[in-house]
């Protein structure tokens, strides 16, 4: 069965936006362990990764390539694309007054010494939001220190074109009760063909909430195996969209032409991505391995055969 498709200037697309998609609705809100990024939102566009034609005349690289190899580009996902907010940072102040609380209430405590039996009340109350404010204080300040310093900077995901496999790299928030418990992040591989790529319309709320706004976001979309309509796992991909997704499309457009044989690592005179990628997750040797020889920015110009 053919989707309808809308041309828009130079770009022809795949249009549901205001219409029920040919996907079965339920897959756009069936989530697998809590994996779904973008709740229910409409799609704003759902794309195809294996058909021949094109969304854009222009694509490009868009500078989120973090790596080129023989058989494969490393994409930066969206995390990689935004700074963290400095508001993020002030989390560390109810932390520290917590602890400080506690601190307090222990000090009182230590002043009542024996009276503390006259007014067996109070001593239990002191006691308890001494340990429970130490407690929640302590958790609060590891798991901001693991998501805003032990976190990887980004959670890019390998297009390889040989094998034809995806690998992304799925992040999970710290725990609050396991405090030496280090950022976990799994590994899942899922297949090119299986993938069903789609942009959203969000509505962001600025810091503070003093303002909102519409973004739009690349997201890679995978369905289970025993039940294709039901999500397996999504990634946000690239970087945030304005005004409009087209320039998302120009970077979908970059990865469809990669891996369907026809198009460069890095489009001429792109550069590879330099911002946000000092903590790099360490993917499985088994999809390193697969990526063959590293490539220098003048070699990822070139177009090579998978």
């Amino acid at each position: 069965m053919n989707r309808p498709r809308k041309r828009y200037g130079d770009v022809l697309v795949e249009e549901w936006e205001g219409e029920e998609p040919f996907f079965d609705t339920d897959f756009a809100k069936k989530r697998t362990n809590g994996a779904g990024q973008v709740g229910v939102a409409q799609p704003r566009r759902i794309l195809n990764s294996t058909d021949d034609v094109r969304v854009h005349s222009g694509p490009s690289s868009s500078e989120v390539v973090l790596a080129a190899y023989e058989n494969g580009i490393l994409i930066s996902g969206l995390r990689g694309n935004a700074s963290l907010s400095i508001l993020a940072w002030f989390g560390f102040l109810p932390a520290l007054g917590l602890i400080a609380v506690a601190i307090f209430c222990a000090n009182v405590l230590f002043r009542l010494g024996a009276n503390a039996v006259f007014e067996p009340g109070i001593a239990i109350s002191f006691f308890f939001i001494s340990i429970a404010g130490f407690l929640f204080g302590i958790g609060l300040i590891s798991f901001l220190f693991r998501v805003l310093v032990l976190m990887p900077s980004d959670f890019p995901v390998i297009f390889n074109r040989s094998t034809k496999d995806i690998w992304v790299a799925v992040p999970t928030l710290p725990s609050f009760v396991r405090i030496l418990e280090l950022h976990p992040v799994r590994f899942e591989r899922y297949s090119w063909a299986d993938l069903q790529p789609r942009t959203y319309r969000i509505l962001e709320v600025t810091p503070g909430a003093s303002s909102a706004r519409w973004i739009y976001i690349l997201t890679l979309v995978f369905g289970q195996k025993n039940d294709p309509r039901r999500v397996a796992c999504e990634m946000n991909i690239g970087f945030k969209g304005w005004g409009d997704d087209f320039e998302l499309l120009q970077l979908w457009e970059h990865i469809r032409q990669y891996m369907n044989d026809a198009g460069p690592a890095l489009d001429q005179g792109e550069k590879f991505k330099t911002f946000s990628t000092g903590r790099l997750p360490k993917f499985p040797d088994e999809a390193m391995a697969a990526l063959g020889r590293k490539l220098s920015e003048s070699e990822a110009w070139e177009i090579t055969r998978a």
